[in-house]
């Protein structure tokens, strides 16, 4: 009986949740799709690039081309940085927990038209620091900067769904003013 009881609220909880709309982070969520359906990524090597792929590849109607001719966005990764920034020192001076930023600059062109200004995506991550755990600790920094990139990548994604598509082409020689991207 006890045991049924159990089950039964677990049951119900997940109920709950689902009703509400919850979903795990990167699963299940429905984005707003994207306001064009081809797309051309231009990443330079990058580490971003596979995480940017990969967030776009869940966009059912968009098509990734190999390359800039015939593509309505082009997607340049402008930039990128990591920084590691001690955030916290113990009594004894040594370093408690350090500050990982990770940021990501990008430029949009819509149609041959610029959208102004570039895009960045920054993430922060703190992570704990001892020394006696050295390794362990340098594979737990590796994790956080795979992530931050994750994080970044789907960043960008959704705020390239609230991108409003120019009308003129690059006839038209105007750059897309920040007042056309509204913010999620």
């Amino acid at each position: 009986m006890k045991h049924t009881l159990q089950l039964a609220l677990f049951a119900g909880f997940a109920l709950l949740l689902t009703a509400c709309g919850f979903h795990l982070r990167g699963l299940g969520g429905t984005m707003k799709p994207l306001p064009f359906s081809t797309l051309y990524l231009e990443a330079g090597g990058k580490s971003i690039e596979s995480d940017l792929r990969t967030v776009l590849a869940r966009q059912p109607k968009l098509a990734v081309l190999d390359q800039a001719k015939g593509a309505q966005a082009v997607l340049s990764v402008v930039g990128e940085n990591q920084s590691k920034d001690i955030l916290t020192i113990n009594t004894g001076g040594r370093i408690n927990e350090y500050q990982l930023t990770y940021t990501v600059t990008v430029r949009v062109v819509l149609n041959g038209v610029p959208v102004e200004p570039d895009m960045t995506a920054t993430v922060r991550r703190s992570m704990n620091y001892s020394d006696n755990q050295v390794l362990g600790k340098q594979q737990e920094e590796d994790l956080l900067w795979t992530d931050a990139r994750r994080d970044a990548a789907e960043q960008i994604v959704r705020r390239l769904a609230y991108l409003k598509v120019p009308a003129a082409g690059p006839a038209g020689a105007q750059s897309v003013k920040p007042d056309a991207v509204t913010q999620p």
